[in-house]
């Protein structure tokens, strides 16, 4: 039965969520961070913090917070290339001197050569919607997962992983191609035209990509043909999603993860699709064409703000979907590991600590403080010094997780912290928090140095002082119980 203090907890954990959700996907976008390493953080922060509220239930193993932050980075393909199709243009960043569609003029040259090219706005959206639709597949489905009532083992998430990752080769060598055709024919013929202007004799695009399959490295090379590359993986990732719910329907009879996984897409697609467009407003085309916009909103408009709502609209819907589905649980939560075999266990558990907990945060901290130094002329070339450092915190870390694993797993036969999975998440939130709210602020080009020119910094701030003002009392008063 639902208690008042129950719901009200529930309710601070979305506000939270979404704030702490926002602050981690900003940091993700930071150098040190970036790409799928940055999801790794985001990931983690959010296990958890679900860990925080909900993992006092039988089989929420320590094992699966690190194996959730490493579901989230999984799945990451890029989307910077395709960001302005919303806008209705489809962007080069090589010379182009050959005609537009329908001897159209660019929309907007750079002065790098860059160019462009008009084409419709709303095929633009689709793809920016299938875009948003696959930020989050696979941790979506493990989260689900965990809650839904089935029992998955590692052997279930491995297949859950190939059957995403599979079906998307499937889909790419096959029919996205037609697809992305019937959803923006110009972007096809863009890619069709950059070819042709730099001297490749191609029947079609598709045969062109098939001809060096998953190189995006020689799709850069073409103008125009990186979008279609992307555009490509898009398409072929929201069909991958779809599978990915077939698995838990049909093969695992699990409605709850098969639909909910589902949901959660659905909603992260829709405001990242929606603010997408209002980051695009510099055009003066698609959606906004001819609309006169503030200067202060000229400021909110932009690509840090826009990965700061992504974040917060994933958190906020992951919160709110299990503050909705599921029970605060009041049950044990055993320390016990996830393999009953110790030297499994040990390994397992080496490999995923020590990369998630270890090399991930200590990339962040190595390269960006390697960046400072160079900025403030300390240093010549962060290559060499922010590698090392990288190496060096995650050799610490290693040798310092070995000692404990081998002492906790090993010998005692519990889990890699020898405590409950839900303590550990109390302690290694505001740990793992206060290191990413340091690394963004301090360390690099970016934090309290720029709060005067770039919006999202304050925006982080208040995020910050907001996480604070409600996560530290809500520890406090875990404490009194």
């Amino acid at each position: 039965m639902k208690t008042k203090s129950n719901v009200g907890i529930k309710i601070i954990s979305v506000i939270l969520g979404a704030v702490i959700g926002g602050f981690m996907w900003r940091c993700r976008g930071e150098g040190g961070f970036g790409s799928s390493w940055g999801l790794y953080s985001v990931g983690l922060v959010l296990m958890l913090f679900i860990y925080h509220f909900y993992g006092n239930r039988k089989g929420m193993k320590y094992e699966m917070i690190p194996l959730g932050a490493l579901m989230l980075g999984l799945s990451v393909t890029g989307y910077a290339t395709v960001i302005v199709q919303l806008a209705g243009v489809v962007w080069s960043d090589l010379p182009y001197g050959g005609e537009l569609l329908g001897g159209l003029e660019p929309v907007l040259a750079g002065e790098y050569g860059d160019v462009y090219a008009p084409i419709d706005h709303v095929s633009g959206a689709v793809i920016i919607f299938l875009m948003a639709f696959t930020l989050i597949p696979l941790f979506s489905f493990f989260v689900t997962s965990l809650f839904s009532g089935k029992e998955y083992k590692i052997k279930h998430y491995i297949i859950a992983v190939a059957v995403y990752m599979l079906s998307s080769l499937l889909f790419k060598a096959t029919v996205s191609h037609f697809i992305l055709e019937l959803i923006n024919p110009d972007q096809v013929a863009y890619a069709m035209l950059g070819l042709k202007e730099y001297g490749h004799d191609y029947a079609s695009p598709m045969a062109a990509y098939m001809g060096h399959f998953l190189d995006r490295g020689w799709a850069q090379d073409i103008p125009f043909f990186e979008n279609y590359y992307m555009s490509i993986e898009h398409v072929s990732d929201a069909l991958a999603v779809i599978a990915l719910s077939v698995y838990a329907l049909v093969f695992r009879k699990d409605k709850y993860t098969g639909l909910g996984s589902l949901l959660l897409n659905l909603l992260t697609a829709v405001p990242t699709t929606a603010f997408t467009a209002f980051v695009s407003y510099g055009f003066n085309s698609g959606f906004f064409k001819g609309v006169e916009f503030s200067e202060t909103f000229k400021k909110f408009a932009n690509w840090g703000t826009w990965e700061f709502i992504v974040g917060f609209f994933v958190g906020l819907f992951i919160m709110a979907f299990l503050a909705l589905t599921v029970k605060i649980p009041n049950e044990d939560n055993d320390n016990s590991p996830l393999f009953e075999n110790r030297k499994l266990s040990f390994g397992f558990n080496f490999l995923l600590t020590v990369f998630i907990l270890g090399v991930t945060p200590g990339r962040a901290i190595g390269i960006r403080f390697a960046r400072m130094l160079v900025e403030m002329q300390l240093l010549g070339d962060d290559e060499p010094l922010g590698t090392i450092l990288t190496v060096v915190l995650a050799v610490i870390f290693g040798v310092f997780m070995i000692f404990v694993m081998k002492r906790n797993i090993l010998q005692k036969g519990t889990n890699a912290f020898d405590m409950s999975p839900v303590k550990f998440a109390k302690i290694a939130l505001p740990a793992y928090l206060g290191m990413c709210l340091v690394v963004y602020f301090f360390l690099d080009t970016v934090g309290i140095r720029y709060i005067s020119v770039d919006i999202t910094v304050p925006i982080m701030l208040v995020a910050s002082a907001l996480i604070a003002a409600v996560y530290v009392p809500l520890r406090i008063a875990d404490k009194k119980k």
